[in-house]
Parts: C-alpha cells; sequence; structure tokens
C-alpha cells in the first residue's frame, strides 16, 4: 500500500514525506523524504508530522493469529501516539486505513456496509483492534483536526516488494507450490484502486466519516483459475473440505514456525475464508469519493505482470 500511495502522490505533484521503520524497500529512487521510527513512538511521529498537512495513516501489524499481542501496540496504541502527535504539529487531515475486518462479518445474509457494528468484541486480535483503532480514529476527529477512515478488504496488486502475504499465496499458486485448495474466498481489491481513493478523500471525504473499499469477491479456485490464464501453473483440481483444512492448520503452524516462513494458512485464516461477506457495499465511496474498482482479472494480470518484471516469479 505504502509504495503505492507514495508513487501516485508524487506523480500529482505532492511533498511526500514517510516514516520508515525497517527499510525502505520498494522506495529507492523516488524523490521524497524519510524518517526512521516507530508508530509506537510518539516522538518519531511528531518528526513524521512536523511540516506536514495530511497525514495518511498506514502503518499496521496485519496478524492471522487468533491471540497476538503484537496488534493492539501497533493497531490500536499507535492510532492514539499519532492523534496526540497530530494535533501537536497542527495536522488538518488524517486518512486513517482502516479494514474491512473492523467490522462484524454476522448477519451474512444482509448487505454489509458502514453502517454495520464494528468488531469490537471479536475475539480474534488482529479484527478487534482495527475495529478499537477505527473508533478512537472517528471519535477524535474534530474541526481542528479532520479524520475520515476507509476500510478496504483483502488488497492486491502491483509494485508488492516484501511481497505480502497475499502476494507471497499469488507467487505460490503462478509457481504450482499450492498442491490443494480449500473451500472459500474473499471479497478482493485493487491496491490502486484503494490509493486513489485514499487521495480523493483529501478534497472530498468528510470528516468523522468511514467508506468502505471493496473490489469482488472471488474464490480461491477461480484466483487459482485466473492465474493459470496469466501464464502460471495449473490450478490444483483437489479442494480439502473446510474440516479436513481445520485439522491440518496446526501441522503448517508448525512447519512455518521452523521455516521461518508465513503459513500456507491457520485456523483463522481457514474461518475468514469460510466465512467472509460476499455482498460488501461501497456505494459510499463511489457516490463521495469517486471510487472505481477494476474488475479482478486485470488486478491479478496486472500483478503477475509486475511480480514477472521484477524476478518474483
Amino acid at each position: 500500500m505504502g509504495n503505492n500511495l507514495c508513487r501516485m502522490l508524487i506523480d500529482l505533484g505532492h511533498q511526500v514525506k514517510a516514516l520508515i521503520q525497517q527499510d525502505a524497500k520498494g522506495l529507492a529512487g523516488l524523490q521524497m523524504e524519510y524518517v526512521t521510527g516507530d508508530v509506537t513512538s510518539e516522538s518519531d511521529l511528531v518528526n513524521l508530522c512536523s511540516g506536514c498537512e495530511v497525514v495518511f495513516h498506514l502503518a499496521a501489524y496485519i496478524s492471522i493469529l487468533k491471540t497476538d499481542p503484537i496488534c493492539r501496540k501497533i493497531n490500536v496504541d499507535g492510532c492514539m501516539n499519532l492523534i496526540k502527535a497530530a494535533r501537536s504539529q497542527s495536522i488538518k487531515k488524517i486518512i486513517h486505513f482502516s479494514s474491512i475486518h473492523a467490522f462484524q462479518e454476522e448477519p451474512l445474509a444482509v448487505v454489509l456496509d458502514e453502517t454495520r457494528e464494528l468488531s469490537i468484541n471479536s475475539t480474534f486480535s488482529y479484527n478487534h483492534s482495527k475495529a478499537l483503532g477505527q473508533k478512537i480514529m472517528l471519535e477524535a476527529s474534530s474541526e481542528d483536526l479532520e479524520i475520515i477512515v476507509i476500510s478496504p478488504t483483502s488488497i492486491i496488486g502491483p509494485n508488492d516488494f516484501k511481497p505480502s502475504l497475499l502476494g507471497n499465496a499469488l507467487i505460490r499458486f503462478y509457481n504450482g507450490q499450492n498442491p490443494v485448495l480449500v473451500p472459500g474466498g474473499f471479497n478482493w481489491v485493487d491496491v490502486r484502486d484503494v490509493c486513489t481513493a485514499a487521495i480523493n478523500a483529501i478534497d472530498y471525504g468528510i470528516a468523522g466519516a468511514c467508506y468502505l473499499l471493496g473490489g469482488s469477491w472471488q474464490s480461491l479456485r477461480t484466483m487459482a483459475q485466473e492465474i493459470e490464464k496469466q501464464g502460471g501453473h495449473k490450478a490444483p483440481w483437489l479442494e480439502l473440505p473446510m474440516w479436513m483444512a481445520q485439522i491440518g492448520a496446526p501441522v503448517f503452524n508448525l512447519h512455518s514456525k521452523v521455516s521461518k516462513k508465513a503459513p500456507l494458512y491457520t485456523a483463522v485464516s481457514l474461518q475468514t475464508l469460510n466465512n467472509s461477506h460476499r455482498n460488501i457495499s461501497c456505494e459510499k465511496a463511489k457516490k463521495v469519493l469517486g471510487y472505481s474498482p477494476r474488475p479482478f482479472c486485470v488486478t491479478i494480470s496486472d500483478t503477475l505482470v509486475w511480480f514477472r518484471e521484477n524476478n518474483f516469479i
């Protein structure tokens, strides 16, 4: 997300300053300022905010484990630190990146929009932390510090230098390293469309409002088949029943700890895929922010082209 957002802001003529926590991979050669720091440090955030007018808050810790204490430290405490730092430096506006996981999935039969209750009581650390962070941000919005929240679904797209968890999943499908499929899917959205909406929120977003940003719900089978169409390995023909995949999840978790690689899936990610909402409304963002998500097949194609050009596949 950060790599794409910085590029788009620079292309639009904005002066960009970014907080770098570990490294600036993916930002090399861009005409921008770097501040080394961490969202857990208010003083680092003061340095970031100094001389700026608008802050995009992308820093978050994504976890697919049920219990993960780091989520609160980054996703909740980081929000409170930023609000204090922003006020001290007279920042005019914060565009906060939340998540679809901040909202309760149930009921699945009813359209999910911005009126849905937050998942404050979720037993999953990530969902709970994103919901609480979003609540803190919206309640802090005021005349002197306008805060706008955007809540994307599952983000994929080019300029994925790390690569991300989802980027690695696409690479594994392309290389035929995922021997089986599991049921379910998710609402996938292009990173570039999210960035465009976030930038539009500077001028058109309403303070204290939240905007859902989704693309389309697609199953893992559809994703694998689309990757096959784009020159990747043949999509797996075998799909495990969910109960069998859940039994195998602890084995994959143990393997990931030994190999120090992201697990193929966890009990949390399986439940997310199995219970993901298929009808997410982005009408509010379309009306206010001019949001216009591109087709799923275009996103997959552009992402694989980028991975190929950068020797990931």
